[in-house]
C-alpha cells in the first residue's frame, strides 16, 4: 500500500488544458475591464447635464453678494456669477435653482448632495477646505469694521473698550479676529450679516465685522449713520465657488469657468456684473492689459 501512495504522489501534475487556459484569460480580461469602470463614480457634472439645470446653495442675507431685494427676489453679485455658470452649461441663465441656507448650513448642503455647488460671500479658509473643495477665487475680499457714527469710534484701538459691543457672525474665524483685535469689547453673534447690521442699526451693537464689500454696502445705505473704518482686519482674502470634494471632473469644469470669468473669454461679463454691484471697475483681466469694455 505504501508503494501505491508513493507512486501517486510521485506523479507530476497534469498540464492545464487549452480550455482551462482560455477560461483564465477570459476571466482576466473581464476583471481588468469591468472592475475599474464599476469603481469610478459618476461625476456631478454628468448629473447636472442630464438634469438640465444647476442647483446652487447660497446665503440670502449677504448684500451685495446674495440677498433678497424689495420684490423678494434673490439677487447679488454671486447670484449673477451662478447664473453665468448656468448659461455656460445650458446657454440659459434661468436653468438654475437656488437653495437658501444659513451660514452653518452651507457645508451640509454640499456634503449631502442637496446642491451641486455653492456661492454667497464664502471666503476660502484651510479648515473649510477639509469639508469642501474650492475653485480659484472669483473675487478678492477682506474683513472690515462698520461702525455707527454716533459711537465715536475712529480706529480699532478705539473699539477695544469694554463699553463697546461688536456684532459677529457665528464662525470661528470672526471669534479669533475679535479676540486678537478688540479683546475688551463685548461680542454678540448672529447667523446672518443682515442680523449683524440690524443690531448696529437698532443700537444693540456699536459695530460689526464683515466682508469689506458687504460693509461698504451696508454703510452706503445711510452715509450719515454708518461708516467703515479704514484699517482692514485681515490681508486680502479669496471668495470662491465650493463643491463636494473628490469629483475632479466637476471641479475642473467649475475652476475652468472661474478662470475664463476672471481672465479669459467671459471677462466682459465679469466687468458688467462687477460694475453693477460694486460701482467700480474690477481688477484687470491681465495686469498688462487695459480694462475691457
Amino acid at each position: 500500500m505504501n508503494q501505491v501512495w508513493q507512486k501517486i504522489f510521485a506523479c507530476p501534475p497534469r498540464p492545464p488544458t487549452s480550455l482551462a487556459i482560455g477560461l483564465l484569460l477570459l476571466a482576466s480580461v473581464l476583471l481588468t475591464s469591468v472592475l475599474p469602470a464599476a469603481a469610478q463614480e459618476r461625476s456631478r457634472l454628468d448629473e447636472v447635464l442630464q438634469r438640465g439645470s444647476l442647483i446652487v446653495v447660497t446665503l440670502g442675507t449677504v448684500p451685495p453678494f446674495a440677498f433678497k431685494d424689495d420684490k423678494g427676489e434673490l439677487v447679488g453679485f454671486d447670484i449673477d456669477v451662478a447664473r453665468l455658470a448656468a448659461n455656460a452649461l445650458f446657454r440659459d441663465p434661468g436653468k438654475i435653482e437656488f437653495v437658501i441656507v444659513t451660514s452653518d448650513g452651507r457645508w451640509p448642503a454640499i456634503e449631502s448632495g442637496r446642491a451641486d455647488m455653492g456661492v454667497g460671500g464664502t471666503t476660502v479658509y484651510p479648515d473649510r477646505a477639509v469639508r469642501v473643495a474650492f475653485t480659484r477665487a472669483f473675487i478678492d475680499s477682506g474683513i472690515s469694521i462698520m461702525v455707527a457714527k454716533s459711537a465715536g469710534i475712529k480706529s480699532l484701538q478705539d473699539l477695544n473698550q469694554e463699553k463697546y459691543t461688536v456684532a459677529n457672525l457665528n464662525n470661528p474665524q470672526m471669534a479669533d479676529r475679535a479676540a486678537a483685535a478688540f479683546p475688551k469689547a463685548k461680542i454678540i453673534t448672529f447667523d446672518t450679516p443682515s442680523g449683524e447690521f440690524l443690531a448696529v442699526k437698532s443700537g444693540r451693537a456699536h459695530a460689526l465685522q464683515i466682508d469689506t464689500p458687504t460693509a461698504d454696502y451696508f454703510a452706503a445705505t445711510s452715509a450719515t449713520e454708518f461708516e467703515v473704518l479704514p484699517t482692514l482686519l485681515t490681508a486680502s482674502q479669496n471668495n470662491a465657488i465650493y463643491l463636494k470634494p473628490g469629483d475632479f471632473k466637476w471641479w475642473l469644469w467649475l475652476d475652468t469657468f472661474v478662470s475664463e470669468l476672471r481672465t479669459g473669454s467671459l471677462y466682459p461679463k465679469y466687468v458688467e456684473i462687477y460694475q453693477k454691484w460694486f460701482k467700480k471697475d474690477p481688477p484687470p483681466q491681465k495686469f498688462y492689459l487695459p480694462l475691457a469694455r
